[in-house]
């Protein structure tokens, strides 16, 4: 009875052990694939744009070497200037579709750039 129990319980420990590494398997190509379909099925452009608005932020500020500490050694103001020129158009062609507190905050964030730009290329 004895031998029993324990057997019992060296399988269940077994069929524990099984079901961890299951859970621990990584995925496939084919789930990591599917995944990435659901999500981007979910992406709409107004998200992409505000990413892409979002990013050619934050490289402007990179671009005009900003924070100095950080970032003087990235500073090239002719890549600044194409960042802050595309983020403009963005801003320009997103005025109506963007919530408001997002737009003005887009809208801020472009005059702090230009300004920025135009003092350091003096």
């Amino acid at each position: 009875m004895v031998e029993e129990k324990k057997e019992e319980r060296e399988e269940a420990a077994s069929a524990e052990e099984a079901r961890e590494k299951e859970e621990k398997k990584e995925p496939t190509e084919e789930e990591i694939m599917a995944r990435l379909r659901e999500e981007l099925d979910k992406l709409t452009i107004k998200d992409i744009v505000i990413q892409m608005m979002s990013t050619l932020s934050s490289l402007g500020y990179q671009k005009l070497g900003l924070p100095e500490s950080a970032n003087e050694k990235y500073k090239d103001l002719n890549q600044a200037r194409l960042a802050i020129d595309s983020l403009a158009g963005l801003v320009s062609a997103c005025e109506k579709n963007l919530p408001a507190d997002d737009f003005r905050a887009f809208k801020s964030t472009l005059a702090h750039l230009q300004i920025t730009y135009v003092k350091k290329a003096g």
